[in-house]
């Protein structure tokens, strides 16, 4: 070993300050006995769940009173709370109803007897236009005891994991829905924003994974039904902003009772529909108004403002449940991009001094054929090497997921007919996704979590199920290919998937999957694939916000080049590895990476070697 690996070496096990702005993190490093080679074999997932300690079971809390929430799952994230080097997971979770059990009659029924339930039929509470809702959402809540359910922290030995939960200060005993992460003071710790059916948190890293809920004190406590977060910089002033979707103004005290009417005659109460016990299911989103979303700014005190007015994103006619952030014009600014449930998407242009809604005029708002979808889940890539940024949504059975082709100039197009995607996912029902290098052969895959809404939709549909297997595309021959049965045995699993996460938690060279299922286990996709060559990035903006979000990167391999950006949000209800994953195939030597850092500067580095982590700070 050379002088000056020795000297980096040092400074990587010791915890010292780094002497050099570029820093190699060999794999050797993480305690493995090698890294990953080139080779042809197909990916090959298996169920790590067991054999790295993870032991979680989401609790919806469901009792029989088809509260819609139950439905919707909750989050996971890949965060190394404690800087050591090895992927830390924190886990969402919701709680047991038990106490709130009949306490809340349905809005619509009239009455029910030994038939069924009667109900009125198409009744809709108006649509406030100055944005209030009417739910009270904070009304459910868990009664403080020993036995309360909470979010959990495991933390990570080389791939092995414990649970942390009470000692991390991060347990939220809220009914959750998300997670985001980002450094939002810029200390160096990743911070975790856990959106809730109900009052949100904010849990501030002090360091090693301690943290600290400042979430009423920095003006974050948004007390709606909350989805998925984002943290980006909004304004390009070096501190991270959050935007926060939310979904539905549905609680407790305007519950539908929703179902197969099988008749319309007279009730005791008059003229009704009649829901057979048997038939009662969840009502559709449709039934209900929106809840706004909301953009903080972070004011770099330590609080944030609501600058939803004000910057132009506030509208009653969302429905919110993914977002992503990232420069989609490639114009040096950040761009929003809201998937609405059964509305409308959102494209938030991003023009320095606020936001322009253009999902329309971009091609983002419906589908192909002019349709709005059930959009859940959001993924971001260059999937077609063109060095623009793609969208995939997730949406609804029977619609397909939907894929959208930049073709520049700030214009999309719907290319999931022609790339395979409608075919294949037009039973399912998709929530969280991603774009990741699942064989490392340098081309963009994709994963879909998949799990049904309605529990009973087989007496519906004899084609679709409750419980499903989610899936993996491959892209191969410039065009997607399901490739989930050949696959290995993880995708052979099924259930009610809905949060979807990405990471190297074994820092073996491939990249991971975990998975959170309704009222079911929280999975890990442990890739074994030991295909292509590789390369991850750690980057470290000093000239803005640290985690460098909206960053974007170019690494050139021969006659190849790869394009990644560094987005906030994504997914469905979670949060991906912040480190940015290239698959290299064969490729032994980067001729060029190329870091266009959030503030503009452009930083280039050369003959990088494959199979190490890096982390690379800011010139």
């Amino acid at each position: 070993m050379g002088v000056v690996d020795a000297v980096r070496l040092f400074s990587i096990l010791s915890g010292e300050p780094a002497i050099y702005r570029l820093i190699f993190f060999p794999c050797i490093l993480y305690g493995l006995v090698s890294c990953s080679e080139p080779g042809p074999q197909r990916p090959y997932f298996v169920d790590g769940t067991q054999s790295a300690g993870i032991n979680f079971r989401q609790t919806s809390g469901a009792r029989g009173d088809y509260f819609l929430f139950e439905t919707m799952g909750s989050g996971a994230a890949f965060v190394d709370v404690d800087g050591d080097g090895w992927l830390d997971i924190y886990l969402v979770d919701g709680f047991d109803l038990a106490p709130w059990r009949g306490r809340f009659l349905p809005s619509n029924e009239v009455s029910n007897d030994e038939n069924g339930h009667w109900v009125i039929e198409g009744f809709q509470a108006p649509l406030r236009s100055d944005g209030r809702v009417d739910s009270t959402v904070f009304d459910i809540r868990q009664e403080p005891d020993d036995e309360m359910v909470r979010n959990r922290l495991l933390k990570s030995r080389h791939g092995v994991f414990s649970d942390m939960s009470t000692e991390s200060g991060a347990d939220d005993p809220g009914y959750g829905m998300g997670v985001a992460v980002g450094d939002y003071n810029n200390d160096g710790s990743p911070d975790l924003y856990v959106t809730n059916y109900g009052v949100n948190a904010l849990y501030e890293n002090g360091g090693a994974g301690l943290f600290s809920n400042e979430a009423k004190a920095a003006g974050v406590d948004d007390p709606h039904w909350g989805s998925s977060a984002a943290f980006f910089d909004a304004d390009n002033d070096g501190d991270l902003d959050l935007y926060v979707a939310n979904y539905l103004d549905a609680s407790p005290s305007n519950n539908r009772l929703c179902g197969g009417a099988v008749s319309k005659a007279n009730s005791p109460a008059g003229r009704a529909l009649l829901v057979p016990r048997d038939y009662r299911t969840y009502c559709s989103p449709r039934r209900y108004n929106g809840a706004p979303d909301v953009l903080y700014r972070n004011e770099g005190d330590g609080t944030f403002s609501d600058i939803s007015r004000a910057s132009g994103i506030f509208t009653v006619y969302g429905k919110g449940l993914g977002v992503a952030a990232a420069d989609l014009d490639l114009d040096g600014d950040v761009d929003l991009f809201v998937a609405n449930d059964g509305m409308r998407n959102f494209l938030y242009r991003n023009d320095g001094e606020h936001f322009v809604e253009n999902a329309l005029e971009a091609g983002l708002a419906y589908n192909g054929q002019g349709q709005p979808e059930a959009g859940m889940g959001i993924a971001v890539a260059d999937y077609d090497h063109d060095e623009d940024v793609d969208l995939l949504v997730t949406n609804f059975s029977r619609e397909s997921n939907t894929l959208y082709r930049n073709e520049g100039r700030g214009k999309f197009s719907d290319q999931s007919e022609v790339m395979g995607v409608h075919e294949s996912t037009f039973l399912p029902l998709g929530f969280g996704t991603l774009f990741f290098d699942a064989d490392n052969d340098a081309d963009q895959d994709v994963f879909v979590a998949n799990g049904h809404v309605l529990d009973r939709v087989a007496q519906q549909d004899a084609d679709l199920r409750y419980e499903q297997s989610n899936q993996l595309l491959l892209y191969a021959d410039s065009t997607f290919v399901d490739a989930s049965t050949e696959s290995g045995p993880a995708f052979a699993l099924e259930g009610v998937s809905r949060g979807a996460s990405s990471g190297d938690y074994d820092n073996d060279g491939d990249l991971d999957v975990l998975v959170t299922n309704v009222n079911g286990p929280a999975v890990l996709y442990r890739n074994d694939s030991a295909a292509g060559r590789w390369l991850s990035l750690e980057l470290v903006a000093v000239r803005g916000n640290r985690d460098a979000i909206g960053a974007r990167l170019q690494l050139r391999c021969g006659q190849h080049m790869q394009t990644r950006l560094r987005i906030g949000g994504g997914s469905y209800l979670s949060a991906s590895d912040a480190r940015v994953h290239f698959g290299l195939g064969t490729c032994s030597v980067v001729d060029e990476l190329v870091i266009i850092w959030p503030d503009g500067q452009r930083q280039v580095l050369v003959d990088l070697s494959a199979n190490q982590f890096l982390r690379v700070i800011q010139e």
